[in-house]
């Protein structure tokens, strides 16, 4: 009898008809599901995609903004603590970030405009009058060395072309004038917002961010580090520059040395332009003036001192502040520049050092996931 009633469940034909469906039915679901999530994610992928190309546009002057709100977030505090309303101290603030940074560079660049223009005149009225032969004919060897330079090369000409050079480059940087405005506008009306809504806008990214909350305050504070770190940097490179340039124009007695670094300084700190917009038309009209080893001395401290010292001395110091080699440092600041423009003097360091943090956490979580 208790054989004849013990019957596996897997000896019942309906029972395994039963049993099959469901096995069918759950894997059913699970390629549902399956299918859903990749089209979520595909979804997702795809939206993100399309928020960064929306963004690709203002890119510069949300760095740009970024970088201003972390500079200016000390000043903030302390106007907010004494003005209780958010929306005039971020009016405020920013005013106060106009005054400092736009109106020099605005001053500075009217001023270089109209050097240049001038200059250009001066060096070209020079050559044409000839008198640059004559002053330089009266210097021993230099007669004999000008006699074959004019017999290979084409001296006015190449004059011409290297006034020409340094106008079309102000020129450039002018056409694109209005541009810069709309980038600057935009970055101080992104300003204001990242200050009065600075709460807010943390408190989103932590909620969306797939990092913890230490993890996510860590990642805003090595933004924040490297933010200070590469535009303190490059505004101690700039006025490194400057110096050493002021310096060379008060050793050969050009006239306002002081001015002319300061000068400098501002034009070191600008992508588009440099130092050189100032010391390269100097040293030619001190040659075409007579002064021609004036003129060498100038030409060769610009190109050799001036020119190098920010390849040499700002990977250090950025290296030093972040903790980074000074080869990688310099990879991020000209790597940044070639892929993101102007705003890759912040993106580039930012990008190298997040990523390393992020590296860091993925590093953490594996040692710890494979202890016992």
């Amino acid at each position: 009898m208790s054989n004849h009633f013990n019957v596996s469940f897997y000896d019942n034909p309906m029972n395994l008809n039963e049993s099959g469906k469901n096995l069918s039915t759950n894997e059913d679901w699970r390629s549902r599901n399956r299918i859903r999530l990749l089209l979520q994610l595909a979804l997702t992928i795809g939206s993100v995609f399309l928020c960064y190309l929306m963004t690709l546009p203002f890119l510069a002057s949300l760095a740009w903004a970024l970088a201003l709100a972390v500079l200016f977030m000390p000043l903030h505090r302390k106007i907010c603590r004494k003005i209780k309303r958010p929306t005039f101290s971020a009016i405020l603030t920013s005013a106060i970030a106009i005054v400092i940074v736009v109106i020099p560079v605005l001053l500075i660049t009217v001023r270089v405009v109209l050097e240049i223009s001038r200059g250009s005149t001066l060096i070209m009225s020079k050559v044409e009058s000839g008198e640059w032969q004559r002053n330089l004919e009266r210097m021993p060897y230099v007669g004999k060395v000008l006699l074959w330079a004019e017999n290979q090369l084409d001296i006015p000409s190449l004059i011409d072309n290297l006034t020409s050079f340094l106008t079309a480059q102000v020129t450039s940087f002018l056409r694109s004038s209005f541009i810069q405005v709309i980038v600057i506008v935009l970055t101080f009306y992104l300003l204001f917002f990242f200050l009065r809504d600075r709460n807010q806008i943390l408190r989103t990214i932590r909620r969306f961010s797939p990092l913890c909350g230490c993890e996510t305050n860590g990642l805003f504070k090595v933004i924040s580090t490297t933010i200070r770190a590469t535009v303190f940097g490059t505004i101690a490179v700039a006025a490194v520059q400057g110096s050493l340039a002021g310096f060379m124009f008060w050793m050969l007695g050009l006239p306002a040395p002081l001015l002319w670094g300061a000068i400098m300084t501002i034009l070191s700190i600008i992508p588009l332009l440099g130092a050189y917009i100032i010391w390269l038309p100097a040293s030619i009209y001190l040659a075409l003036d007579g002064n021609l080893m004036y003129g060498l001395i100038l030409a060769g401290w610009g190109m050799f001192v001036v020119g190098t010292v920010d390849n040499l001395l700002y990977p250090i110091l950025i290296s030093k502040k972040l903790r980074l080699h000074t080869v990688v440092a310099f990879i991020s600041l000209a790597g940044g520049i070639l892929v993101f423009g102007a705003a890759g003097i912040v993106l580039g360091p930012i990008t190298l050092t997040a990523s390393a943090y992020l590296m860091h956490l993925w590093r953490s979580r594996t040692v710890e996931s494979r202890k016992p």
